[in-house]
């Protein structure tokens, strides 16, 4: 059986030819080879962003809707929307590989490798023989084949100042107005020194022009948009010889950074029309290019499918070929157009800039989501994910492209089947799900590598070409040689790959390193960064698995500890007591300190030998450094939340006492309370780390050693959780506290109107985190007195709620006012908040608990709002029954009045009131009391159990008409009006009287009648 030692199943080439950064670049049969399933979050837009829903798609899933998705237009426009290196066009290759081979579909492809201007015009109009469309070619090709890259970029600029140049404040938005015309922004890009300054290496226009003539490499980004660095903002600029109106600009750009940036905007914004001038495409060329495209394939009854691997290729003629592959199909009934599906990649921030009208055509062709690569990847599952992304290019670079081309269209060959070493490689190195061996990573080693390139403030972000290009190739391609020659992983391994604390990979602990410094003379650095990698940090000195240790020949240590294979699954171990490393060698030297310094340091050594107890002020100053670095190493924004003090802390319970840091033997040890968190029991490693705490203490820092530093800087980021859960409990912000004071939140918002059950999560979030200083009830009049006084109770103690609320699921800067809600935290809660409307069995925290007391009797509150709503229903339901028209209520009320008026029946006080009510409802939404009946017939009269008060808030909660209480004063006033007419009518007792009687009585039989026949109706649906 061949040796393991220093064993290679790879070369250089075959890693370079196989593993493609790029998906266009790889064959087929290798990108089909290397395909991992991904991990696809369907997104619903909201504006011009987009949140997950939480429903995951397959690539078939992306496919069958790409295809079968049916539009009123014949057209379809779906984004693929992630960060660069996501996979986005990873999958629409994806897309490209598996679509079904018809002759009544045209594919085109763009490829994000062809960047210029010409390849994206020749590709949109390939294989359409037509004058015009030849012209276009021609032109492009002459615009762009005959220059080189600094003179069209200088045309590109002059360009963009002639269309600023024609701009006019009137038709500008109100922020633009100031860098209108030829005396605005146009100025600066006219002036010979500040081109040269926008023309300068790196800035946006040369390179936008290298890319418009020339494609890029496989590894090139396409140039971004404008931003603030491309502006010619140099301070010397307004000291040089330049115009009084240039230097005027200049000034006004250098001290308002919101002016920089209303110029970048416009910059952008007109990029376009100078880029299509530049190329001769004005005037809607590529508009009418396209739509003629579409028309020749209609003919042919080709349907279009575009398949768009970076939205950024179309720079230039984003808005003409936007508007040409959304155009309907249809032309009064019949198609004229080919039908049209396009499949683009687009990073989120080409996302949010995209026109309105073509994130409007997104939402109409998708139905308002989007497909989004962007995957955090957390645990356990990200782990065994790794593997299997890694897994299958790890064994495509044993493969090599060759043999994955001879096999296309066959299962991938597993290069592990029949190696010699098989058994023992996949024992210690371990492989993925699909059995593809993981050398020269294990499970550990993978993780943590790939934690070490994940991008910044982003540590559990899974983006795939990052992976590949700096970390696979890397390590496959520089370890050939040294794990042959013994050396891997080498010096440069540990510059490329450093832990990353953010994902919980903490580096190999200072005191292990320490030992393997006096154990270790040869292979020391390897083996520390073996350890740390492929045994995931071990909190204590053991051998590598002897797998390992043989594949890359590191030698055995005479120590009894060995790495269990099972490590590199598992996250690391975090003890509950802070184990004591071995004693070092290196001691303080007590002739270079101060005797009183040394009388401490003596101290601790009489501690240590267990000839006293550690003396009252060496343990508070050891606590407190211990206490005080943890405080100040909390990183607060993860998750977001309002700094905490140190005396904050302590009034928690984070102090320099027993209770915080527990040191066996110590003074006052026998006044801790319950189990402290930190617990140093009494070791000669114990004691140096002690002493360096003094020596830190007092600003001594040349005596501390240096490992005990980084074991501070460790100790506060081990027990960084441990605070916060204190001072989350102290002041009552666990999940279930914030959620009793979301509840109470939207029980008061409730009250005003603003919030009730089935409403969406972000209108719920608006409402829970609004102090509603300003709330009233529109309706204030159908309101119950109860109702309304709790309501104003509510509001005069709910800033201090909304405060609190904010401090704890948001940030702000510094100690300042909360300006950012971390809604991925406080989404979940709010949910939870709201699957119950009362406040019946839950603990309320006290911050929360004045703005709840106006809450009390709650059931009842509602109850009664709900019979004083029934009530006014009912009673103008006896006047003005279902099915009657509110047009013909008010009119008859007048004929009412005039009758009486006729007849000498006017007198009484309520003639004046009625007219007033008649004012009062001409705005009145009769209509509303049909929306109002239904929704209170919804109510159970016990409102026991959720549905029930689910029920009874949809008929309380939401603003009604404000003249509902007077449509009721009307109606009522307007009856008794009738009856007392009629009344004086009948008295009269002559021939006149008799006549005014019989017409009084006409109109009392009407208004009667509709009242008999709305009591009828009421007691039908009883």
């Amino acid at each position: 059986m061949p040796e393991f030692q220093g064993y290679v199943c790879w070369d250089i080439e075959r890693v370079i030819s196989t593993i493609q950064t790029e998906a266009v670049v790889a064959s087929s049969a290798v990108f089909l080879a290397t395909h991992t399933p991904l991990q696809i979050h369907r997104a619903e837009i909201d504006g011009r962003s987009f949140s997950n829903t939480g429903q995951l798609a397959s690539e078939k899933d992306v496919l069958k809707d790409f295809l079968g998705r049916k539009t009123a237009t014949g057209t379809v426009l779906m984004p693929i929307v992630g960060e660069s290196g996501s996979g986005k066009s990873h999958l629409v290759r994806w897309v490209r590989e598996n679509l079904p081979v018809t002759d009544k579909r045209k594919v085109i492809y763009l490829e994000k490798s062809k960047t210029s201007l010409r390849h994206v015009i020749e590709s949109l109009l390939e294989g359409v023989d037509d004058t015009e469309i030849s012209q276009i070619r021609s032109d492009v090709r002459s615009a762009t084949g005959n220059a080189d890259a600094s003179s069209l970029a200088l045309r590109l600029i002059n360009e963009l100042v002639i269309a600023l140049a024609g701009t006019t404040a009137a038709a500008l938005p109100r922020r633009q107005r100031q860098l209108a015309g030829k005396k605005g922004l146009a100025l600066l890009l006219q002036d010979p020194v500040l081109q040269e300054q926008m023309l300068e290496e790196g800035k946006f226009v040369p390179r936008f022009a290298e890319h418009m003539i020339s494609d890029r490499g496989a590894d090139a980004e396409r140039p971004p948009r404008f931003t603030v660095d491309d502006l010619p903002l140099s301070v010397a600029s307004t000291t040089q010889d330049t115009a009084a109106p240039t230097k005027s600009m200049l000034r006004l750009l250098l001290s308002k950074p919101e002016m920089r940036d209303v110029a970048v905007e416009m910059l952008n914004e007109y990029w376009e029309k100078s880029v299509q001038a530049t190329a001769s495409l004005g005037g809607g060329r590529v508009l009418d290019a396209m739509k003629k495209v579409r028309e020749i394939y209609a003919r042919q009854g080709q349907e279009i499918v575009l398949l768009v691997e970076d939205f950024a290729l179309i720079q230039g003629v984003q808005r003409d070929l936007l508007d040409a592959i959304t155009e309907t199909s249809q032309r009064e009934g019949q198609r004229v157009l080919a039908p049209m599906r396009t499949l683009m990649a687009i990073t989120s921030g080409y996302f949010h800039d995209l026109p309105e009208t073509a994130l409007t055509r997104i939402e109409a062709s998708t139905g308002g989501h989007v497909y989004n690569l962007d995957l955090v990847l957390e645990g356990q599952d990200s782990t065994e994910a790794f593997a299997s992304f890694a897994g299958r290019y790890l064994n495509a670079a044993r493969v090599g492209r060759t043999e994955l081309e001879t096999h296309a269209g066959e299962p991938m060959p597993n290069r592990c089947e029949g190696c010699p070493v098989r058994v023992k490689c996949h024992d210690s190195f371990g492989s993925s799900a699909e059995g593809y061996g993981l050398y020269p990573f294990n499970r550990s080693a993978l993780r943590r590598t790939v934690h070490a390139v994940a991008p910044a403030g982003q540590p559990y972000a899974f983006v795939p070409r990052t992976i590949l290009s700096r970390a696979l190739i890397p390590v496959l391609t520089e370890s050939c040689d040294t794990i042959s020659e013994g050396t891997f992983p080498d010096e440069q391994f540990r510059q490329r790959f450093k832990s990353n604390r953010a994902a919980n990979d903490l580096p190999l602990a200072s005191r292990v390193r320490e030992q393997i410094d006096e154990m270790d003379q040869s292979d020391g650095p390897r083996r520390e960064r073996l350890l740390e990698f492929w045994a995931d940090s071990p909190t204590d000195l053991v051998n590598l698995d002897p797998g390992i240790a043989e594949a890359f020949s590191l030698p055995h240590l005479p120590i009894d500890s060995e790495y269990p294979r099972d490590r590199g699954k598992t996250s690391p171990r975090q003890p509950d007591v802070e184990a004591s490393p071995k004693p070092s060698q290196v001691l303080h030297d007590p002739r270079s300190l101060p005797a009183s310094l040394q009388k401490r340091i003596d101290l601790v050594e009489r501690w240590s030998a267990g000839d006293a107890g550690l003396a009252t002020g060496e343990a508070s100053t050891v606590r407190s450094m211990i206490s005080r670095a943890v405080v100040n190493r909390q990183d607060w924004t993860h998750p977001p939340t309002k700094p905490t003090s140190g005396s904050e802390a302590a009034q928690a319970g984070w102090n320099n006492k027993a209770n915080t840091v527990s040191i066996e033997g110590a003074a006052a040890e026998a006044l801790a309370r319950g189990v402290s968190p930190i617990i140093f029991k009494r070791t000669p490693a114990n004691a140096e780390f002690f002493k360096s705490l003094i020596l830190l203490s007092v600003d001594a820092a040349d005596g501390a050693r240096t490992q005990d530093v980084l074991r501070l800087a460790h100790l506060a980021d081990r027990y960084a959780q441990v605070l916060r859960e204190r001072i989350t409990a102290h002041a009552q912000m666990s999940d279930d506290h914030l959620v009793a004071g979301l509840r109470v939140s939207l029980m008061g918002a409730a009250l005003a109107g603003r919030a009730h059950p089935g409403m969406s999560l972000l209108q719920l979030h608006a409402a829970a985190f609004d102090p509603g200083a300003s709330w009233q009830r529109s309706d204030a009049s159908s309101r119950t007195e109860a109702w309304q006084a709790s309501l104003g109770a509510h509001v005069a103690k709910r800033t201090n709620l909304v405060e609190t609320l904010r401090g704890a699921l948001g940030v702000g800067q510094g100690s300042g006012a909360v300006q950012v809600i971390d809604a991925v935290r406080a989404l979940p809660l709010l949910r939870r908040a709201a699957e119950r409307w009362e406040l019946d069995g839950i603990e309320l925290p006290k911050w929360a608990q004045d703005a709840a007391r106006p809450l009390a009797g709650w059931r009842e509150l509602v109850r009664a709002q709900h019979v004083q709503l029934v009530t006014l229903l009912e009673e103008i339901r006896q006047r003005f029954p279902r099915g009657e028209r509110s047009s013909e209520v008010l009119p008859q009320l007048e004929a009412s009045l005039r009758v009486a008026a006729e007849l000498g029946l006017e007198g009484g006080s309520r003639v004046p009131e009625i007219r007033q009510l008649i004012d009062q409802v001409q705005d009145a939404d009769w209509a509303s009391l049909t929306a109002l009946e239904r929704d209170l017939a919804k109510l159970t009269a016990d409102l026991e159990g959720t549905a029930a008060m689910t029920a009874a808030l949809h008929g309380v909660v939401p603003l009604r008409d404000p003249h509902l209480a007077d449509l009721h004063s009307l109606l009522r006033a307007a009856d008794a009006f009738l009856s007392d007419a009629l009344q004086a009518a009948e008295d009269r007792g002559q021939t006149a009287a008799s006549t005014a009687s019989q017409q009084m009585t006409s109109l009392m039989d009407d208004w009667q009648q509709a009242a008999r026949l709305a009591l009828s109706a009421s007691e039908d649906e009883t």
